[in-house]
């Protein structure tokens, strides 16, 4: 198994870090106002990095923590001799402790504060119109439900300022789901975010990260007692040099052998992609099982695979399974891919196959998918199941749909993409191998373990045969030895990083092919101290 802290850094949920706060100041007697000071200066350090000393900074102050965060940065500036102004959305003498202690010494430095009148935003003198800083402490991560009117108006008063100052948000921008990373119904479009002891999931969610900015996570003395041993959530950032994956053997036959099966006529390239991703992600042999009509048609454009041709048709049908079977029994792979390119008509095909009992542990990819909910015979803990929204959707039951809004039939994949942590928590208990939700930030969870989110929103891995060369990748990983739930996640890091790779070199334009060229390198930089 991995070390855990290797592969991971720390994500919460909105009421992890509510827990984790609370235990840090009634467990280890840390004050909440140190720790609310801490916060201001970690804050004000990270946008000192990015930004002049700024002559003049306009607080958005909320009445929760999140305004004290702010009340704080504004007398530490105003301390140092900048302009100041603070525009909250309360009176301050509604204010909680130790949000009001920070108001009161910041008012004592000089710093000048507005109130808004009901849900309009005080009016700003002409000399403040444009500010070098704006910081967003309207409401943080806790936020539950719709903004109201009054903090919704603070919101896009914020927004106002995006063209003209540095706009930074504190813990999280403001309006922002902390659980989903979705606008209620507008949020704050941040610069800069710095979250303080763990980033909130919804930040690292599709959505989130986008009104985020940049994300910086910043330690505010809360003891790392204080966390749970066992996180809900978790965000995939294997360190480098940790050592992840086995020494590589020096024989072809001990270094992974993966079997690729599937293709079809009109999709013989994923099968190709899906095996060339596992040599180079690191397997030592891959074998290919085509149907045969696709190997006739196909040559010799693909000299490094070993290729079988099975059956004569241009997709394998039930009259197949057996003869795949027996395939696998002789090459004996240490690990299976089933379903790149092989149309849904080969369902049954695969079906035998998982339910093969010598088998090894499978990448089910694609059109090996296509077994509609309850069926989940065959399925292993030791599998890797690799869905996107449309086949994720396939696999849930109707039941998850009910009552969901814009609903138009089930299996819709927009509903899944809607909810995607809902989604994926649903197929994971419904499943017991681990369970790939691809997309932009990928979630990869397993049974009751931790739902693990991918940074990565490459938009060169949005481009056809790009989930062939994932499930190649996670493929040599199986074979390597790892489990499931380390190859899907090393998997989807080599894959996220390739993508990175080549956007280095251009935005877009490139294949899937070039993805699984950029694999090795990825590879490399991963096991590089």
């Amino acid at each position: 198994m991995l070390n855990p802290d290797c592969l991971y850094t720390d994500l919460a949920l909105p009421e992890e870090l509510r827990l984790r706060d609370r235990l840090a100041r009634e467990k280890f007697g840390i004050p909440a106002a140190v720790l609310m000071e801490n916060a201001a200066r970690a804050a004000l350090e990270e946008v000192l990095m990015r930004l002049s000393p700024p002559a003049r900074t306009l607080v958005f102050m909320g009445k929760g923590n999140n305004g004290g965060d702010g009340a704080a940065l504004a007398r530490i500036l105003s301390g140092s001799g900048k302009a100041v102004l603070v525009a909250a959305t309360t009176d301050l003498s509604d204010l909680p402790e130790p949000a009001n202690a920070h108001t009161a010494a910041a008012m004592k430095t000089g710093v000048q504060f507005l109130i808004g009148d009901g849900d309009v935003p005080p009016h700003l003198p002409q000399d403040w119109l444009c500010p070098n800083l704006v910081v967003d402490a309207v409401s943080g991560s806790g936020l539950e439900g719709e903004l109201r009117a009054r903090e919704l108006a603070y919101v896009r008063a914020v927004n106002s300022f995006r063209e003209k100052s540095f706009v930074v948000a504190l813990d999280i921008p403001s309006g922002l789901c902390g659980y989903t990373g979705r606008a209620r119904p507008e949020a704050v479009r941040a610069r800069l975010t710095v979250a303080f002891e763990a980033a909130a999931l919804g930040l690292r969610l599709s959505g989130g990260a986008e009104y985020a900015g940049e994300i910086v996570v910043r330690d505010i003395g809360i003891p790392v007692a204080a966390r749970s041993p066992t996180p809900a959530c978790r965000l995939l950032a294997p360190r480098r040099g940790a050592h992840f994956l086995p020494d590589r053997e020096l024989h072809k036959g001990r270094a992974g052998k993966v079997l690729v099966i599937g293709g079809s006529a009109s999709m013989s390239g994923a099968p190709c992609l899906a095996a060339t991703a596992a040599l180079r992600a690191g397997a030592g042999l891959a074998h290919l099982a085509l149907p045969g009509g696709v190997r006739a048609r196909l040559g010799s454009a693909f000299p490094e695979l070993i290729v079988h041709s099975v059956g004569r048709g241009d997709g394998f049908d039930i009259e197949d399974a057996a003869a795949l079977i027996e395939l696998s029994r002789v090459v004996a792979p240490d690990a299976l891919v089933l379903g790149p390119g092989a149309g849904r008509a080969s369902r049954a095909v695969f079906a035998a196959l998982l339910g093969e009992t010598r088998r090894p542990a499978a990448v089910v990819d694609a059109d090996a998918l296509d077994f509609p909910f309850p069926d989940r015979s065959g399925i292993r803990q030791t599998d890797v199941l690799t869905p996107h929204p449309g086949e994720a959707a396939r696999l849930l039951p109707d039941s998850w749909f009910a009552g969901r809004e814009g609903l138009s039939g089930r299996g819709e994949a927009g509903l899944v993409q809607a909810d995607r942590t809902g989604a994926l928590a649903a197929l994971a208990g419904l499943y017991p191998a681990c369970v790939v939700l691809k997309g932009a930030r990928t979630l990869i969870k397993q049974g009751n373990g931790p739902l693990t989110v991918s940074p990565f929103a490459v938009s060169t891995l949005a481009v056809g045969g790009s989930g062939d060369v994932l499930a190649g990748a996670i493929g040599a990983l199986l074979a390597s030895g790892l489990s499931a739930f380390e190859a899907a996640a090393l998997g989807v890091h080599l894959h996220g990083r390739a993508g990175e790779l080549l956007e280095d070199k251009a935005p877009c334009g490139h294949t899937a092919g070039e993805i699984a060229a950029a694999l090795p390198l990825a590879r490399k930089e991963l096991c590089q101290a």
